[in-house]
């Protein structure tokens, strides 16, 4: 059976614990209101967006370029590429000629960003 105290008991206990949940939620707010960026030309919108793992890309274009065409490369994409859906941009890669005098061969690649969560495609232009 459930222990029975008195209603003032019970009253103060109510009112202590409304007071530690407002005084939780002012912390919360003051936490998050300094979390904000500090940068002026972010704009919200982009501000939430997660960026995608370019260098991720670029090690998966590295690899398909080994796989398939026997070649090392050295593969460049943009720093900074917002997870949106739909997005595309371009990364170059970078091989030596098989032919003397072996000189750089830079071939674009098409990359496409086909969901939210950073899943891609790409292809050689």
């Amino acid at each position: 059976m459930p222990a029975q105290f008195p209603t003032s008991i019970a009253r103060v206990v109510r009112i202590r614990r409304g007071a530690s949940i407002a005084l939780t939620a002012v912390a919360c707010a003051a936490l998050v209101s300094a979390c904000g960026s500090t940068s002026s030309t972010t704009s919200s919108a982009t501000a939430n967006v997660a960026k995608l793992n370019t260098a991720q890309v670029e090690r998966s274009i590295k690899r398909s370029i080994l796989t398939q065409r026997h070649l090392t490369a050295t593969v460049v994409c943009p720093a900074v590429v917002p997870q949106e859906q739909g997005k595309t941009f371009e990364c170059v890669a970078t091989t030596l000629g098989v032919k003397p005098p072996h000189l750089p061969i830079k071939t674009p690649f098409v990359v496409s960003v086909q969901n939210n969560k950073g899943y891609v495609t790409y292809a050689g232009k």
